[in-house]
C-alpha cells in the first residue's frame, strides 16, 4: 500500500472515530426498522404457513408444516374443483356470517391399490394472517361430492404493506386404508391447494 492510499485510510479513520457517536445514532434508526419490518413480514409469513386441523387448538393438538400436491398421494389422486364462493354478511350485531367456500372432490385410485374409507378433514387458512375455519370431515368416493367450508372473514385484506389476502388455501387432512398382504393399513397424508390463480366456477351473490 503506498503512502498516499494510507495517509487516506487514516483520514478515514480519524473521521469515523471523531464522529463514531453520530454515526452509531445513524446505524440505529436505519438498521434497527429495517430488522423491524423483515421480522414482522418473515414472521407473519412463516406463522401461517402451519395449519392445526382441530376446531379447537389443544396442548395435544400437532401443528402441520409439511404439505404435497393432490396428486402426489401415495395411494390415491384426488381431484379437486373450487366449485363456488358466497363472501361473508355482516349481521344486525355487527360480526360476519353465511360466508362459505363450496369444492366439488373425488378420488381415483392410483395403481395396484386397493383404497377404501378415504375421508378428509378441510381447512380453509390464509397466508400472512391467520384467517383460518376448518370444516366438518367428509367421506370421498370416486364419484363427484360437493362439500362446504364456513369463511367468515372479510377479504381482500393488506395486512402489511405490499401484501394483500384475496383467498385463502384449501388444506386437506386425508385419511384412507389399503390392503397390503391381507392387512388395512391406514395412511394419513397432508394437501395444500392453493387458490391463487384460481376463479371459482360460482360466485354467490349477497341477498
Amino acid at each position: 500500500m503506498n503512502k498516499q492510499n494510507k495517509s487516506k485510510n487514516k483520514r478515514i479513520l480519524l473521521w469515523i472515530h471523531r464522529n463514531r457517536v453520530k454515526l452509531g445514532i445513524w446505524l440505529f434508526l436505519i438498521i434497527l426498522p429495517v430488522t423491524l419490518v423483515v421480522t414482522a413480514y418473515v414472521g407473519s409469513y412463516t406463522t401461517n404457513k402451519s395449519v392445526y386441523f382441530d376446531s379447537e387448538i389443544t396442548e395435544e393438538s400437532i401443528k402441520i408444516s409439511d404439505f404435497i400436491e393432490a396428486d402426489e398421494l401415495k395411494g390415491i389422486t384426488l381431484t379437486i374443483e373450487w366449485d363456488a364462493l358466497k363472501r361473508p354478511v355482516e349481521s344486525d350485531d355487527g360480526s360476519l356470517q353465511e360466508g362459505y367456500y363450496r369444492f366439488i372432490m373425488s378420488y381415483a385410485p392410483n395403481r395396484n391399490y386397493e383404497i377404501g374409507n378415504v375421508k378428509i378433514t378441510p381447512v380453509l387458512q390464509t397466508d400472512w394472517k391467520n384467517y383460518r375455519s376448518v370444516g366438518i370431515q367428509r367421506y370421498l368416493s370416486t364419484n363427484n361430492i360437493a362439500f362446504l367450508v364456513d369463511f367468515n372473514f372479510d377479504l381482500p385484506k393488506s395486512p402489511l404493506l405490499f401484501v394483500t389476502i384475496e383467498d385463502p388455501n384449501l388444506y386437506l387432512k386425508v385419511e384412507y386404508t389399503y390392503t397390503v398382504v391381507g392387512e388395512d393399513v391406514t395412511q394419513i397424508e397432508y394437501v395444500k391447494f392453493s387458490l391463487k390463480d384460481l376463479n371459482p366456477a360460482t360466485v354467490i351473490p349477497n341477498s
